[in-house]
């Protein structure tokens, strides 16, 4: 199993606009990818830190889910919103289980 992640830090000010986003976001892509995405906040250390969660059978399965989704106008415009709700710089991270 893989397990993708993205961690992004909500731009002062913008919490509940952005947790709504991340909401919204995540529901919208479990339905449109048929997977299981899941969105948190962390509650103590990174403060106002959000972080998504998937797992993937293998790493070809992450790549063809990150093609299809940068492939997919409706996802772009989605996050065209991320620069005015989150400090730059999010990032990924894929681990794979041992």
């Amino acid at each position: 199993m893989v397990r993708w992640t993205r961690c992004a830090r909500i731009a002062p000010g913008k919490e509940a606009q952005a947790i709504q986003w991340a909401k919204e976001l995540t529901d919208w892509a479990n339905k449109k990818y048929s997977g299981h995405l899941d969105v948190f906040m962390d509650c103590f250390g990174e403060l106002g830190t959000l972080r998504w969660f998937a797992d993937f059978e293998n790493l070809g399965a992450v790549e063809t889910r990150m093609q299809q989704v940068l492939a997919d106008p409706e996802y772009l415009q989605r996050v065209s919103q991320v620069p005015a709700l989150f400090q730059s710089g999010a990032f990924d991270t894929v681990m794979t289980t041992l």
